[in-house]
């Protein structure tokens, strides 16, 4: 392979190509930016009954307390998530998603399960496992060349 990051940025592209082309038309709609990020942390939090806080919020998308509130506003406002005020700190707000936010995650969850399993068609267990190791391994290089990602990290 003579270029590797133009083979990756190829692919990369095809597949965010075929993720809008099947989600529309299977009538789903994406939540990207923040709103569709934070939309993702709580319903990790939420599947490991861990409560969220703003602050909790915050961290996670590294941004300001006053951004992080007005997103949460706009969030309940679009009716994605909920304040619940905490029993021990009045202050505190525990952020819930809504019934709606949970739907949409399962139909995404769903969505996804199903371009993995057709992505996947036709590969070998085998090969798959060597596909992964060389993936692991230019992470690797990749960390050495001075370019950690904290997104490859949380996954890995």
């Amino acid at each position: 392979m003579d270029k590797p990051m133009l083979v990756f940025k190829r692919f990369g592209h095809q597949i965010h190509l075929m993720v809008q082309r099947e989600a529309k038309r299977c009538g789903i709609e994406f939540m990207g930016g923040p709103q569709g990020q934070v939309v993702r942390f709580l319903d990790i939090r939420e599947e490991n009954q861990d409560l969220v806080l703003i602050k909790d919020i915050e961290q996670e998308l590294n941004i300001s307390k006053s951004v992080a509130s007005n997103l949460v506003k706009r969030m309940v406002q679009n009716g994605l998530v909920e304040l619940e005020a905490s029993s021990s700190d009045k202050r505190a707000k525990f952020v819930r998603l809504t019934e709606k936010s949970r739907s949409q995650m399962q139909e995404f969850k769903a969505f996804f399960k199903r371009i993995d399993k057709q992505l996947l068609a036709d590969v070998d267990e085998g090969e798959l496992l060597i596909f992964e190791k060389v993936l692991n391994q230019l992470q690797e290089n990749i960390k050495r060349i001075g370019g950690d990602n904290e997104e490859i990290s949380k996954t890995n």
